[in-house]
């Protein structure tokens, strides 16, 4: 047996060890049993600035067989936008509505491994002075810890369908976040439906963990990685 040969299959079952405990871990995540559902408060510090409700899950939006992944709370001033829950910020991202053309400002909440929170921050502005004005307006970095409650961001109004864009993950899956409020904010959300003649949600199943996007690429990608890790020990076994 050469020096190249002993070195390659050294190499070879270090890689193995890497791809096991990385992949064996990716596995443990996937399978993580659930946290305990969240109590989110209500979003915006002036509920009465919401003029009304575009619900979650309805049917057909933007395009047809896309259901809308979050309850839009349309506002009619500047308002102060607000964490629903205790967490670390994971994100803050500005992006383009492929939709509108509008720029998006969002900002994730991690509450754990399995629940997240997600703000999506829509003035409708398309100049960049404005645009400017609302990346200046957001006042949290990524891995900040915030408090249920605590001001993250002033929404700046406009008159092209100001919202804010509101959104619970499950396992990177999303769920209704009224059914996840605590009942102060579902209260708050019944009142704004009530005087606006607006709809809170639609109909959806809650995702079982198995069929979630978090579980599938974990477990997915876990069970690869072991697969070449042991495809590795059984080649430098046999050299």
């Amino acid at each position: 047996m050469t020096v190249t040969t002993t070195y390659n299959m050294k190499a070879s079952v270090v890689i193995a060890i890497v791809l096991l405990i990385v992949g064996s871990a990716l596995i443990g995540i996937a399978v993580m049993p659930d946290s305990p559902s969240p109590q989110l408060e209500f979003p915006i510090a002036t509920p009465d600035s919401v003029e009304r409700l575009a619900a979650y899950h309805t049917p057909d939006w933007g395009e047809p067989g896309v259901y809308h992944n979050g309850i839009d709370l349309i506002v009619s001033t500047n308002v102060s936008i607000l964490s629903p829950v205790d967490g670390r910020v994971s994100f803050v991202t500005e992006d383009v509505n492929p939709y509108a053309g509008n720029i998006l400002f969002s900002i994730g909440i991690a509450i754990d491994m399995i629940w997240e929170v997600k703000l999506v921050l829509e003035p409708g502005f398309k100049d960049s002075t404005n645009n400017s004005l609302q990346t200046d307006a957001i006042l949290v970095s990524n891995n900040d810890v915030v408090s249920a409650g605590e001001k993250v961001a002033t929404l700046l109004y406009s008159e092209n369908y100001c919202h804010l864009h509101y959104m619970l993950l499950y396992r990177a899956t999303d769920v209704s976040p009224y059914d996840f409020s605590s009942p102060t904010a579902q209260a708050i959300f019944e009142e704004i439906a009530d005087r606006s003649n607006s709809t809170i949600q639609y109909d959806y199943d809650m995702p079982q963990f198995t069929d979630t996007l978090f579980f599938r690429v974990s477990l997915g990608s876990g069970v690869v990685l072991v697969f070449i890790a042991l495809v590795l020990v059984w080649r430098s076994r046999r050299s």
